[in-house]
């Protein structure tokens, strides 16, 4: 198998951007930008660029103000030790900012996540060697690129979130967390989705429990 999960609000319990946009950014950013973003008229990458364009602090004090309120889903130590136990790949695919993810994230876990810059504000975008076709969804684009290192291994993909959808379309499996959006959107769309609260369940279902 190969095992893909989200970030935030998947393996953390909180959404670390809605932390740092709900104290930094800008007041009415739930009216103004989640609309259209969820009407499908923007990408998670422009959405995560025009969320961080005002935010001049710099990552060491966003990350000093979002550390002490994120912590772990229960069971994700246990998980990725479940990945090693039994060879399977482990990769954190997620639309967060990659100065976040490699400060919350065990250095061994290897993630794709989007660039951020901050020059004098916070620069946003998908990394340089990412390739987007015209509407292409980046986490699908990074299953793609995975499939080709790893064929022959059914995807399983962990998440949460709208931005889930497309790769929940296209993974063998997938997880979604209990109540979550991507829980909803998934029965919506006929998507087999096991249902979980901590990743002991995830572990349970895989069949890889020590």
């Amino acid at each position: 198998m190969l095992i893909l999960c989200d970030f935030d609000g998947t393996i953390t319990e909180q959404d670390v951007t809605n932390l740092i946009w709900d104290r930094y950014g800008l007041p009415e950013w739930r009216e103004v930008l989640l609309p259209p973003y969820r009407a499908g008229q923007m990408a998670p990458p422009e959405l995560m660029a025009r969320w961080y364009a005002p935010i001049a602090a710099s990552a060491a004090e966003l990350l000093a103000f979002a550390r002490p309120q994120v912590s772990l889903r229960r069971g994700f130590d246990e998980l990725l030790a479940a990945c090693e136990r039994n060879g399977w790949p482990f990769r954190v695919v997620s639309q967060g900012l990659d100065w976040y993810l490699k400060d919350f994230l065990p250095p061994r876990v290897k993630f794709h996540g989007l660039r951020a810059e901050l020059r004098g504000t916070w620069q946003v975008s998908v990394p340089p060697e990412v390739n987007l076709k015209p509407g292409q969804d980046y986490k699908s684009w990074v299953l793609e690129g995975l499939r080709r290192e790893f064929p022959q291994r059914p995807a399983v993909f962990i998440g949460d979130g709208t931005n889930d959808l497309p790769i929940a379309r296209e993974a063998e499996r997938v997880f979604a967390v209990a109540g979550s959006t991507l829980e909803k959107l998934c029965a919506q769309h006929g998507i087999a989705a096991t249902s979980f609260a901590d990743f002991h369940q995830v572990i349970e279902a895989l069949g890889a429990a020590s």
